[in-house]
């Protein structure tokens, strides 16, 4: 009689803590992030650098091929821009008084600097219409073309 007792209480305790572990173990999977659909998760998500380790053409790319959403604050002296990323899309901009592709321009001027992403959910509309490499390649060509501007002209002989 006691040994069916001790067999009793023995699987009572094996249960109790069998199911003691999976609820730790659940928890802590619950812990990590929400289930949003088929594979991904909400989780926290930092990135930051600086711009001299790291070029903020670069951080876009990286935010948009990640299709992240939320803002980039960038830095650069007393100086403070951000850009508003919505599924990777850059959408809208703000450096100094300038707004929209002007102030990305100013922006990828930047030589130092730090930035940081702040990922939330954003509710804007889309103040920005064209992709993030047609504006990085406008302003690549206006870039060489005040380099070209600056080289002495050769006259023809």
């Amino acid at each position: 009689m006691i040994h069916q007792q001790l067999i009793l209480f023995g699987s009572i305790g094996f249960g109790c803590g069998v199911g003691t572990a999976l609820i730790i173990v659940f928890a802590i999977r619950a812990s990590r992030g929400k289930k949003q659909s088929r594979g991904q998760y909400l989780t926290t998500f930092v990135f930051s650098g600086n711009l001299k380790q790291t070029t903020l053409l670069d951080a876009i790319q990286f935010l948009e091929i990640g299709q992240r959403e939320g803002i980039l604050h960038i830095y650069s002296g007393r100086r403070k821009g951000y850009l508003t990323f919505v599924k990777g899309q850059v959408v809208d901009a703000f450096y100094r008084n300038e707004t929209g592709r002007e102030a990305i321009f100013e922006i990828l001027e930047l030589e130092e600097g730090d930035f940081y992403f702040e990922p939330k959910k954003v509710s804007q509309p889309r103040l920005i219409s064209d992709t993030i490499m047609d504006i990085a390649f406008e302003w690549d060509a206006r870039k060489n073309e005040g380099d070209n501007s600056k080289e002495p002209q050769q006259e023809d002989q």
